[in-house]
């Protein structure tokens, strides 16, 4: 028979006093809340499809990886605090209601597109995905929108820069921020999908456009 000495007792109960007494795990998402914002009068004569959304491995985790300051170079992961879905496809969803809403166009990125209808594919690098304690979020991401069976369409390839700054510093506000930060590369993706991939315009006095090409 195994024998266990008083000690390791102790220490096995007091393990599992500490698990049991972990908080919960809260869930986040980048999908915007609906606002009050109208929807076009009429339906787009297009349809879009957003690929698959690349993401930093560093920021591409279950939990929420926080830059306490905006000077460090480590990052620390809140288990307690959680996406809602893999980063990537927050991303992916949070630009996709964004795009429908703003365009009124269907996004078609799971199913065959209507025959004959133009697509605009919309394609999203994001290079840095920071949420920092002390300062804006910050998404730095290049991006194509590319015409399908579209006459007139160019494809534009841009890199955007957002900062927004959060409303406090909890982990809510701070991924509201980064929200924010989401629905505004969006609305300068949809601006780029409207001149037909002649010019994007940044959505914001908060956005930076570092440079577009043609083709």
């Amino acid at each position: 028979m195994r024998m266990y000495t008083r000690a390791s007792l102790l220490a096995a109960a007091a393990l599992i006093s500490a698990c049991s007494t972990s908080p919960p795990a809260q869930f986040y998402t980048l999908q915007p809340a609906r606002d009050a914002r109208p929807s076009p009068a009429a339906p787009a004569g297009f349809q879009i499809e957003i690929a698959s959304v690349s993401v930093p491995m560093q920021a591409d985790q279950p939990q929420i990886m926080l830059r306490e300051r905006a000077t460090d170079n480590s990052l620390t992961p809140l288990y307690s605090h959680r996406w809602s879905a893999p980063l990537p496809d927050e991303i992916r969803s949070a630009l996709s209601d964004v795009l429908t809403r703003d365009l009124g166009a269907l996004n078609v990125q799971a199913l065959q597109p209507s025959p004959g209808t133009p697509v605009w594919r919309v394609q999203v690098d994001v290079q840095r995905f920071d949420i920092v304690g002390d300062a804006a979020a910050r998404l730095d991401a290049t991006w194509r929108v590319r015409p399908v069976h579209h006459k007139h369409g160019k494809s534009l390839l841009c890199r955007t820069l957002v900062q927004v700054e959060p409303s406090g510093q909890s982990i809510s506000e701070l991924v509201q921020a980064q929200q924010q930060a989401v629905r505004l590369l969006a609305d300068t993706i949809a601006s780029a999908i409207r001149s037909d991939g002649a010019r994007a315009t940044p959505a914001a006095a908060n956005v930076q456009l570092e440079g577009c090409s043609i083709g």
